[in-house]
């Protein structure tokens, strides 16, 4: 169930200001922020004039242990409240500032803008995360931005519960797939931890047949076997269980994603002999966020994706970026949700391990059209910090042109605008992909975790 998020309403006005045209916009506001899915309100029944009162209701937030504050500044309030709610309670910050209404007389009504731009300085000063909301509560858009900072929130604080099992580490020469584990834990939240594939092949290979049966019906409401090209039957009892295994483990060991080492041992005969990239489609389609090749970023980067959209993401690679279209892709690790209507997922041996048609199990299709957004988490140059990119395209009607699983995307900085961008900066080779444009939230985690951002 997704985490209910605690709002500390506070409708800031200064002393003397407050008139019936205010009260009627903090019972107005509040009755909406109450409305909203997933959210309770603390607090709000009157007005916030002084010091005196706001500290009054600080320590009733403090009691209901809020979650986000919203600041919702009716009129111009001083700079004193917000840093003291922000640090007390560990929480970001809303700025929800109004239009100015006309002057009534040639008298100032409101100045909230002005109190908006000066305590957002402060509390970008203080590295204290705050959002941006500007509008009427009447404006569809203002709800739009309101809901937006509660899904950012309630994601920031799940990703600082988030536990990863880093599954036999990263694969060979995959530089991109490294990680700080303290840097990580700091900045962000996500805690590793380390596991080894001997443990998820040894649960494999002791597993009974009935949880192997009960695994492969799993898999089979998933996908079909391919009419002429179908893992053996030894390949495709040890996916599903190498699935049933990886499940257990996610139990064992609480985890909330896992990342696996998914080459070169695990398809060697002396290892476990198969290929697990359908092991991975299959994971994440049945809610365990599982990510191949060890990348622990992507995995923070698809957990984030799955909170924002209540979707299951992708990672994938690029491997086109010319001409209209780029291609997402791959090799056969995509969740069966995403398929393109119409297609049918098939379980199929790989096109490229020992030459292909050798070794499952891979699951292909291509991917479903529509708006998508790709991002990247990584390190700066120097590792002190972190650093991220966004990308969004129309992800366009596409065939099983190439074996696995392809979605051609019309970028819209253009392909060449792009690649110029990965390769002069030295970008990490894999993504995470959803769907819908979701700059704008991804933009607020780097404002929240105060790292470098890039949007092309």
């Amino acid at each position: 169930m997704s985490k209910t998020i605690k709002v500390a309403y506070l409708p800031l006005t200064k002393a003397n200001w407050t008139n019936p045209e205010l009260e009627k916009a903090r019972a107005e506001s509040r009755k909406f922020l109450a409305s909203l899915p997933g959210v309770s309100v603390i607090g709000g029944e009157k007005m916030i004039e002084d010091e005196a009162g706001a500290m009054a209701e600080l320590e009733h937030c403090k009691a209901e242990h809020a979650d986000l504050v919203v600041a919702h500044l009716l009129s111009f309030a001083l700079g004193v409240v917000l840093p003291r709610f922000a640090r007390a309670l560990n929480t970001p910050v809303v700025l929800w500032s109004i239009p100015e209404p006309p002057p009534n007389g040639g008298r100032l009504r409101a100045n909230s803008f002005c109190a908006a731009n000066m305590n957002s300085h402060i509390l970008y000063k203080l590295y204290i995360p705050y959002f941006n909301v500007h509008g009427k509560i009447s404006d569809p858009a203002t709800a739009t931005q309101l809901e937006r900072a509660v899904n950012v929130t309630r994601t920031l604080a799940k990703l600082r519960e988030l536990r990863i099992g880093s599954v036999g580490g990263r694969v060979p020469g995959f530089f991109t797939s490294d990680y700080d584990e303290m840097l990580l834990r700091n900045k962000i939240g996500p805690e590793v931890v380390p596991l080894t594939a001997l443990e998820a092949a040894a649960l494999a290979g002791n597993m009974s047949a009935d949880k192997i049966a009960e695994a492969k019906k799993i898999l089979l409401g998933d996908a079909s076997l391919h009419a002429s090209d179908a893992p053996t039957d030894e390949q495709f009892n040890k996916s599903a269980a190498l699935f049933g295994a990886i499940r257990e483990m996610v139990s064992k060991y609480l985890l909330d994603a896992v990342t696996l080492r998914c080459w070169p041992e695990v398809i060697a005969d002396e290892m476990y002999g198969i290929t697990i990239c359908s092991t991975v489609g299959h994971l994440n389609n049945h809610g365990t966020l599982a990510v191949c090749e060890g990348d622990v970023y992507a995995a923070v980067t698809l957990f984030a994706l799955r909170e924002l959209t209540g979707e299951t993401p992708f990672f994938c690679d690029l491997i086109k970026l010319d001409g209209d279209y780029g291609v997402a892709w791959h090799c056969g690790a995509a969740p069966c949700a995403l398929c393109k209507p119409g297609c049918k997922p098939e379980i199929r041996r790989s096109s490229t391990v020992g030459g292909g048609g050798v070794k499952g199990c891979v699951c292909e299709f291509p991917l479903k059209p529509g708006r998508v957004t790709f991002v990247r988490l990584g390190e700066t140059r120097d590792g002190s910090s972190f650093r991220m990119l966004i990308a969004t395209g129309e992800g366009i009607d596409t065939d099983l042109f190439v074996r696995g699983n392809p979605l051609k995307v019309k970028f819209d900085a253009g392909c060449d605008a792009l690649r110029n961008e990965l390769l002069n900066h030295g970008w990490e080779h894999h993504f995470s992909m959803a769907y819908g444009d979701l700059t704008e939230e991804l933009l607020a985690l780097g404002r929240a975790w105060n790292i470098e951002t890039t949007v092309i």
